[in-house]
C-alpha cells in the first residue's frame, strides 16, 4: 500500500484529526499533510512512530523519488529533441555554407543592390542589367579555407572580350576585420557599362584566388 494512503487510513480508522496526529509526533500539521499527499516522506524516526501510533506495519514506499525520475524522464526527453533540432540546424546550415570548408577560400555569394535597396538579378540571358550614371551595392559573402583564410576581397572590372591584366579596373578592396565573412562596396555605374565583373580573394599566405565573374552591362547598352 502506499505510504501515504496507509498513514491517512490508519488515522481516520483512529478518528484523528491531522492537527491530532501531528501533536502526537511533536511535527506541524502541513508535515502531516505532506506526508498523506504523498509530496514528502516521514523520517525513519517518524515512521517507527507512525507505526506504534495508527498499529500500522508498513514499509514506506516514497512516491517523491518516483515523481523526480518521472521529471528526469520528461527532461531528458526534451534535451533530446533539443539536441535533435540543434543537429538539424546545424547540418542544414553546414549544407548551406560548405561545410566542412574546403581546402582553399570560396565565395559563397555576390549580390548586387539598387538604390532603393532591392535585389538586382540577372536577365534571362545571363547579365547583370544596371542602370547608367547609378550607384549599387554589392555585398559579397566567402568562406575560409581549411588551409588558409582570407585577408582582403577585391573587385575588378574586364573589357569584354579580353582578360588582359593590364586592362582591368579596380574597383574596389576591403580588408578583412574581427572574423567577418562578408564586405560591402559601393559602386558607380558609368554611363556606359559593358564589361566582365570579377571577385578576387586575398590570403594571408600571398596567394590570390579569382573566386567569381560575371557579365555586367547597362541599361541603355543592353541588346
Amino acid at each position: 500500500m502506499d505510504l501515504g494512503k496507509a498513514i491517512r487510513e490508519g488515522r481516520e480508522r483512529l478518528g484523528m484529526s491531522q492537527e491530532a496526529l501531528a501533536e502526537r509526533l511533536s511535527v506541524s500539521r502541513q508535515a502531516v499533510s505532506k506526508w498523506e499527499m504523498g509530496t514528502s516522506v516521514p523520517s525513519p524516526e517518524n515512521q517507527q512512530a507512525l507505526s506504534e501510533i495508527l498499529t500500522v506495519d508498513f514499509q514506506a514506499e516514497p512516491a517523491s523519488p518516483l515523481r523526480r525520475w518521472k521529471r528526469l524522464t520528461l527532461a531528458a526527453g526534451f534535451l533530446c529533441l533539443a539536441l535533435l533540432a540543434v543537429l538539424v540546424w546545424i547540418l542544414s546550415n553546414a549544407r548551406q555554407d560548405g561545410w566542412p570548408p574546403p581546402v582553399e577560400p570560396q565565395v559563397t555569394g555576390v549580390y548586387f543592390y539598387d538604390e532603393d535597396g532591392q535585389e538586382i538579378s540577372k536577365s534571362d540571358f545571363g547579365w547583370y542589367l544596371f542602370s547608367p550614371n547609378s550607384t549599387v551595392t554589392v555585398a559579397v559573402t566567402f568562406q575560409d579555407g581549411r588551409e588558409c583564410s582570407v585577408e582582403q576581397v577585391v573587385l575588378f572590372l574586364y573589357p569584354t572580350g579580353t582578360g588582359v591584366a593590364e586592362e582591368r579596373q579596380q574597383l574596389g578592396v576591403r580588408r578583412i576585420r574581427d572574423g567577418r565573412t562578408f564586405v560591402l562596396f559601393r559602386w558607380e555605374i558609368p554611363a556606359w557599362l559593358y564589361s566582365h565583373f570579377e571577385v578576387q580573394l586575398e590570403c594571408g599566405d600571398g596567394q590570390t584566388i579569382s573566386a567569381f565573374r560575371c557579365n555586367v552591362i547597362d541599361r541603355d547598352s543592353a541588346f
